[in-house]
């Protein structure tokens, strides 16, 4: 099985580039073809499986409801969220599990106009659960769609619901229409009633037609399947771009590959512009800018700008190659272009990242964790490539404008890369933080801006068309004059006239006659009521149009307001209306947060903490908003005309001076330099991983040794020390998590219930006397309500004994059927039947959760009146910004301490498994001809007991070396003498013998003795000769290794040779290489030994030939020279080839057999081989050759 993965990975590999090829047709093609799912079948059987299982449920805890006593309150444990249970008894609701979003659940009352009645009106009549006639029905209440079931037994009557969908008049930040996913239902499927769609209908388990699934397929969704297709084809096509690059490594390649990139990136240009702007990425309202369009089109130009990078980067040896054979001229040109590309990438990055910043929604300063995106993180580790495509330019640059530097640059490049990215990091800190600044001056001077114009034009055209209605409508006019009637008259001038903008503006009505006095707020005591509202009118009033009885008034405050002045006489009397309308500030909008209304409630020109706002009429404060103490009168003149900003010591102040005495000013706390170092860690923790730690991955030798399995006692060690400290840390981040949440906590549930207390206690005070709950709706106990909710900064809600409500001061929250009229039934239980004092419960609405609190209000007596609740938001603005930094310096801090750890953890893990490291690396190199050395290590451990043992091995084995060296020495020699012995012997022999015979000859004086003198005399200078180059042969031998390495040129060498013996008539030699130099590392007069050897062995076995041929071919292999001698001889027999390279062995009637031996020895010593095989082209004897190449190490510096 590793066997055939190991061929299907190889098969990959060789064929990768048309296997991308191939993948990319394919998307390509499967793009044009629109597939249809037909799953809403399928999908609708589930879900009707799905509700069969709720339905069950909710059987069984209807069950248990009717079992529980009619005078007991209904409670469960872990009452199902998406389920809701209604129990009445004799008609009135008893108890209830979960609540329907309604705003009357009463049931004894129906009315035959019910079905038109709107769902936002709170008429007596507006009754929809007395609608409900049948046994099952899908129905829509408040938000939410259910399938409703009716129980009936004896008095008791129940309703039982499944929620199946919430859906909202308007989505926003916290309102999404969502699925009940316990029924099955996920995006894109939906339901609707089956009268809109009757082909996939779901069934309840008795049969009856609930609703129908649909499934929300447009033609935008198969178009972005298309794209899809699209884009993975541009990704394989890039891919195999890619890869036929990094196969090849030509400069043709890389002028193919830049253009193959170009293509592509002009193709996703085309695609993006199909995309459609709801797409988030791709949503110009996250970014918009004149060059790029959206924030995805800026990213992905990003990254083909990258990717020139490194297919360029990829080919840097060919590219330096080129420049340094290039004329000077051209050389400095081309140098010249690689510095302006870098120059270029560095002025793109700041520019695009000027314009990200500006013209972007996207938050950059790290140190407001809670506000960063996935969008931030994308933005850093982007401009965090960039940034390594500007090294990777580099490495191209500075070798090619300076020749030598990459003989040396291993001992800069640590220090190149960290300045980098230090400089890189202080770079992108200082960028977010002066255009922060540019984008925050611009947004607040817009919205000083918008707040110097305070009119509302469409209510202006509102004002106008219905002010003849309002001074002729008979029933004002009736009851003018009568000061009980003042309430009626505005509550018919806010149902009548006003009923669109109440949510966005106050209304209030003074009817007064010429001599009657009014109590205000700007003066001590009574005041005339015509004198006063004229004087409004004359300093600040301006009239909407010639003739209209509507003013603007110019207060310059926070607010807009309108004044609307009308004279009505009735007999003799005049009667002046004086109807002020101001719009709802910021303080208006506490409790419930107004993300919860932001598509219901206009968005106020106001400022959110930390930011305060102020506002300077003739150089005194008309209005603030905020914490900052603002100066109640100041010289406007002494500030710029126009926008500005100013420094202070613990405040930055913006100033929007208005042409005259008008001013607004809005500030907040300087930042300081914490926050700022807090965002320069993260970006130089980011940055120090993307162009440190990533190109390092990619290197092919950390690549693997990242991939190799790791057990050796080392890896365990670093392993358990750095888990040991990083979990130690880890736990102390939790456990710090932990206090600082209880402490929260403990601050929130404090705050709570002292906001509890003081409502309590203001509100009880106000209802001691009162007898019945029927009292408290009134306009006197709405108004006590606003004002203690004004103060206590929240907003309060007040039900009657039975747990409905009774008044709020967020009536849009109920109004939009957003929470239910029926109050919590876990607290209602608490209150009411266990007698508790006060309950805190979580609640929620829609993806909004918070803390609900409710307490009971009694009167004097002891009677239960009302039950008060207050909706209480912990997750403040004030808190958000104002822990921010401090989590923010927590998480920094634990990171920082972490990767501290992960470093003392492998320093000591090597510290301590250093001796075992010596020991391995000693062990493995062990030399007998060698003397190890001992390994320093002092300590008296377990350790130290196991080096001290391995030096005192050491020292035996060096002792025991020394006397095997010394008996193989002398063996040695023995062998040696008994060789040259045997050498010397064999020749001395004949020669005596033939000494001996010619002595004879003369002394008998034999004729013709001289004749034969002749004769011996050439016998004996042969075998003269032959002692001698059996001398020669052993001295060379004794000589090997006294010689030192050097750095030997193989073509010189051969070239030499060829000369040298190339004076045979009849042996023709040839020399073959197409190389200038081969250098290698061995030691020369030994290596020329080798070859002269060789050569003369091949001269030997053809010189008896007619005619000799002699081959010498010297050519270069992946690493390597290779060396072949052949020639047209007889060759070597099979027999001899296994004793070929052996001492004493020769085939020859001459020679010592040491010849091939030392060649053998000479090649080995010099890390090479030699083999002997057939010449396939001459016939006879090949010999080869291997020796390795000799090149500097040089190492690139990412």
């Amino acid at each position: 099985m590793r066997t055939l993965f190991r061929n299907i990975r190889r098969f990959i590999s060789d064929n990768r580039i048309s296997i991308f090829w191939s993948l990319a047709l394919c998307f390509f093609m499967l793009s044009f073809f629109h597939i249809t799912p037909n799953s809403s079948g399928r999908k609708t059987d589930r879900v009707e499986r799905m509700l069969h299982k709720r339905e069950n449920v909710l059987q069984k805890y209807v069950d248990r409801a009717f079992e529980i006593p009619a005078d007991q309150w209904m409670e469960f444990d872990d009452f199902p969220e998406d389920l809701v249970l209604y129990r009445y008894v004799d008609g009135e609701l008893q108890s209830w599990a979960n609540t329907f979003p309604i705003s009357n659940d009463d049931i004894g009352v129906r009315s035959s106009w019910y079905r038109i009645h709107d769902l936002r009106n709170r008429n007596i009549f507006n009754l929809p659960l007395a609608f409900l006639n049948e046994p099952v029905q899908y129905v829509n209440l408040g938000h939410s769609w259910y399938i409703v079931k009716l129980f009936q037994q004896d008095n008791m009557f129940i309703i039982g619901a499944i929620e199946v969908m919430q859906q909202y008049s308007s989505e926003n930040s916290v309102l999404h229409n969502s699925v009940n996913r316990n029924l099955g239902l996920t995006a894109p499927y939906t339901t609707a009633p089956v009268y809109i769609d009757d082909i996939n209908v779901v069934y309840t388990s008795d049969g009856t037609p609930a609703f129908s699934v649909l499934r929300n397929e447009s033609l935008t969704d198969s178009n972005h399947r298309s794209s899809g297709m699209r884009w993975a084809a541009l990704l394989m096509a890039l891919m195999a771009i890619l890869s036929f690059h990094s196969k090849y490594r030509k400069l043709v390649s890389l002028y193919f590959t830049l253009g193959g990139i170009f293509l592509l990136q002009l193709c996703s240009f085309m695609m993006i512009q199909d995309i459609p702007v709801d797409a988030q990425l791709f949503s110009p309202m996250l970014y918009a800018d004149g060059n790029f369009n959206s924030f995805g089109a800026l990213m992905v130009f990003h990254i083909f700008v990258l990717l020139y990078c490194i297919a360029t980067y990829n080919s840097r040896k060919i590219i330096i190659k080129d420049i340094w054979t290039s004329r000077p001229a051209i050389r400095n040109i081309k140098i010249s272009a690689i510095g302006l590309a870098i120059i270029s990438l560095a002025a793109y990055i700041h520019i695009s990242f000027r314009s990200l910043i500006l013209n972007s929604s996207i938050n950059f300063d790290l140190f407001q964790i809670n506000n960063i995106s996935l969008h931030t993180i994308v933005t850093f580790v982007i401009y965090g490539l960039l940034f390594l495509a500007g090294l990777l330019l580099l490495n191209i640059f500075i070798p090619s404008a300076i020749r030598h530097y990459r003989f040396r640059r291993k001992r800069h490049s640590k220090r190149l890369i960290l300045g980098y990215v230090l400089m890189s990091s202080i770079y992108i800190t200082a960028c977010v933080g002066i255009f922060s600044f540019q984008k925050e001056c611009e947004n607040i001077r817009m919205l000083t801006g918008r707040l110097a114009i305070e009119r509302d034009l469409a209510l202006e055209m509102q004002l106008q068309s219905i002010e003849k209605s309002i001074i002729s409508d008979p029933l004002i006019r009736r009851l003018t004059g009568n000061p009980e009637y003042e309430s009626i008259i505005l509550n018919r001038l806010a149902e009548r006239y006003f009923f669109n903008i109440l949510q966005e503006y106050n209304i209030r009505l003074a009817v007064c006659n010429r001599y009657q006095s009014i109590l205000t707020q700007d003066y001590s005591g009574p005041v005339n009521c015509f004198n006063y509202y004229k004087d409004i009118i004359d300093n600040y009033g301006v009239r909407l149009s010639e003739g209209s009885a509507f003013y603007y008034l110019d207060y310059f405050r926070n607010n807009i307001s309108y004044l609307g002045a009308f004279s009505i006489i009735r007999g003799e009397m005049r009667y002046d209306l004086y109807l002020e309308i101001d719009s709802k500030t910021s303080s208006d909008n506490i409790g419930y947060p107004s993300a919860l209304l932001d598509n219901l409630t206009p968005a106020a020109n106001t400022v959110r903490y930390p930011y305060s706002l102020a506002k300077y009429h003739n150089g005194r404060l008309t209005s603030h908003q905020g914490r900052y103490n603002f100066p109640v009168s100041i010289n406007v003149y002494s500030f710029e005309e126009g926008f500005s900003h100013y420094f202070m010591e613990e405040t930055v102040l913006f100033v929007n001076k208005l042409p005259g005495t008008n001013m607004i000013a809005v500030s907040r706390p300087a930042r300081g330099i914490f926050p700022t170092l807090i965002s320069f860690s993260y970006v130089l923790l980011c940055f120090g991983l993307l162009l440190i730690a990533l190109p390092r991955l990619f290197r092919k030798r950390n690549r693997e040794s990242l991939f190799r399995p790791k057990r050796s006692f080392r890896m365990k060690m670093t392993i358990l020390l750095t888990a040991s400290m990083v979990g130690a840390l880890i736990i102390m981040a939790i456990g710090s998590v932990v206090i600082i949440i209880g402490y929260i906590n403990g601050n929130n549930n404090m705050m709570m219930e002292e906001t509890m207390l003081s409502v309590q206690g203001t509100l009880t005070k106000m209802i001691r006397t009162t007898e019945n709950y029927d009292e408290l709706n009134t306009a006197e106990v709405f108004n006590a309500m606003n004002i203690v909710a004004q103060n206590s900064q929240v907003d309060i809600n007040l039900f009657d004994p039975d747990g409905r409500l009774i008044r709020t001061t967020k009536p849009e929250v109920f109004n939009e059927y957003l929470a239910s009229a029926r109050m919590n039934p876990d607290a209602y239980c608490d209150l009411v039947y266990k007698k508790r004092m006060q309950v805190i419960l979580e609640e929620h609405i829609s993806t909004l959760s918070y803390h609900s609190l409710y307490t009971p209000l009694y009167n004097e007596k002891g009677v239960l009146l009302a039950i008060a609740n207050i909706p209480f938001f912990i997750n403040d603005t004030n808190f958000e910004y104002d822990a921010t930094p401090i989590i923010a310096a927590i998480v920094n801090l634990y990171l920082i301490l972490i990767i501290i750890a992960l470093f003392v953890g492998i320093t000591m893990s090597n510290s301590i498994t250093k001796p075992l490291r010596e020991i391995s690396r000693n062990m493995q190199a062990m030399d007998i001809t060698h003397r190890l050395g001992h390994i320093n290590y002092k300590a008296d451990d377990e350790l130290g007991l196991l080096v001290r043992t391995y030096n005192q091995m050491i020292d035996d084995l060096d002792r025991s070396a020394k006397e095997l060296a010394q008996s193989e020495r002398e063996q040695a020699w023995r062998e040696m003498a008994r060789q040259i012995a045997h050498e010397i012997k064999n020749p001395l022999t004949p020669m005596k013998l033939s000494i001996q015979h010619l002595i004879r000859l003369k002394k008998q004086d034999i004729p013709g003795w001289q004749d034969r003198f002749d004769a011996l005399a050439s016998s004996l200078i042969e075998q003269i000769d032959i002692l001698s180059n059996t001398a020669s042969e052993f001295s060379s031998f004794a000589k090997f290794y006294n010689e030192e390495v050097s750095e030997v040129d193989l073509v010189e060498i051969l070239s030499e040779q060829r000369i040298l013996f190339d004076n045979y008539d009849h042996i023709g030699m040839t020399f073959r290489c197409t190389l200038d130099k081969a250098v290698i590392l061995a030691r020369k007069s030994q290596i020329t030994r080798a070859f002269v050897n060789l050569i003369t062995n091949a001269i030997q076995a053809v010189e008896n030939q007619e005619r000799g041929e002699i081959i010498v071919t010297l050519r270069m292999t992946p690493g390597f020279y290779r060396t072949d001698i052949e020639d047209n001889g007889s060759g070597v027999s099979e027999e001899n080839l296994e004793k070929l390279f052996r001492p004493n062995f020769t085939t020859k009637t001459r020679g010592s057999g040491l010849g091939l031996a030392i060649c053998k020895n000479i090649v080995t010593q010099s890390h090479g081989d030699i083999y002997y095989t057939p010449s396939e082209e001459l016939g006879g004897a090949d010999f080869t050759v291997i020796l390795p190449m000799y090149t500097e190490v040089s190492e690139d510096y990412t």
